[in-house]
C-alpha cells in the first residue's frame, strides 16, 4: 500500500516537471558524450536550477526501483516487508548521499574551485539519466517477460555501465584545473571511497 502511494506520489512530480525535463534533456544527453557540455551546463542558471530540481525529483523513484527490482539487496533483508525494505533502502541512499557531502566538505581544494564544484554537480545529470533509463528498461523488461532475477542483473549492469562513464567524465572535468594525479585522487576520495562503502555494506550484511 505503501510503495503504491509514494509511486503515484512520484509519478504526479515527474509529471509536473515533465516540461523541465523535455527542456534539459539535450543537455543532460550531451553530457554522456562530451564532459564540457556539463560545464556548459553549469554555467546556464536555468538549466542548473531545472537539473537540481529533477534530481530531487528523482531520488523517490530511485529508491522506489531498488525496492522493487532489489537492486540493494543485503542478506538481513531477507524475508522482510516491503514497507520495511523501503525504509531501510531510503536511509541507506540517504546515508550516502551524507557521506558524498561530506567528503565534498572534507576534501575541497584551496584552488580550482569551479572545476572541483561542476565535478561534484555532474553527478545530478547522471543520477537523473540512469533513474530514467532504469525505469524505462525496468518496465520494459518486466512487459517483456523476463523473471524478475534477469531484469535485475540487466539493470544492475545498466547503472554499472553509467557509473563508469560517469566516472570518466568526472575525472575529465578534474583534469581541465587539476594535474592527473591530483584528479585521480579527487576520484577516489569523492566517488570510489563512498560508493565502496555502500557496496561493501551490501555484501557484507
Amino acid at each position: 500500500m505503501l510503495f503504491d502511494i509514494l509511486a503515484l506520489l512520484s509519478l504526479l512530480i515527474v509529471i509536473f516537471l515533465l516540461s523541465r525535463l523535455a527542456n534539459i534533456l539535450p543537455s543532460l544527453l550531451a553530457c554522456l558524450i562530451r564532459w564540457k557540455e556539463t560545464m556548459n551546463l553549469e554555467a546556464s542558471a536555468k538549466l542548473s536550477r531545472d537539473r537540481d530540481a529533477l534530481a530531487m525529483a528523482m531520488l523517490l523513484p530511485f529508491c522506489l526501483i531498488a525496492v522493487r527490482f532489489r537492486l540493494y539487496d543485503p542478506g538481513y533483508m531477507d524475508g522482510m516487508s516491503e514497507n520495511l525494505r523501503l525504509g531501510i533502502i531510503c536511509s541507506v541512499f540517504v546515508s550516502y548521499l551524507f557521506l558524498r557531502r561530506l567528503t565534498f566538505v572534507i576534501f575541497r581544494p584551496g584552488y580550482g574551485l569551479h572545476a572541483y564544484r561542476t565535478a561534484d554537480r555532474s553527478s545530478y545529470s547522471f543520477f537523473i539519466l540512469l533513474t530514467l533509463i532504469l525505469l524505462f528498461s525496468g518496465g520494459l523488461l518486466s512487459f517483456c517477460g523476463m523473471n524478475s532475477f534477469a531484469v535485475r542483473d540487466a539493470m544492475i549492469w545498466i547503472s554499472a555501465g553509467i557509473y563508469l562513464l560517469f566516472l570518466v567524465r568526472k575525472m575529465q572535468i578534474f583534469m581541465s584545473s587539476y594535474s592527473i594525479f591530483t584528479a585521480f585522487l579527487y576520484l577516489c576520495a569523492l566517488e570510489i571511497l563512498p560508493t565502496g562503502i555502500m557496496l561493501v555494506s551490501a555484501m557484507i550484511f
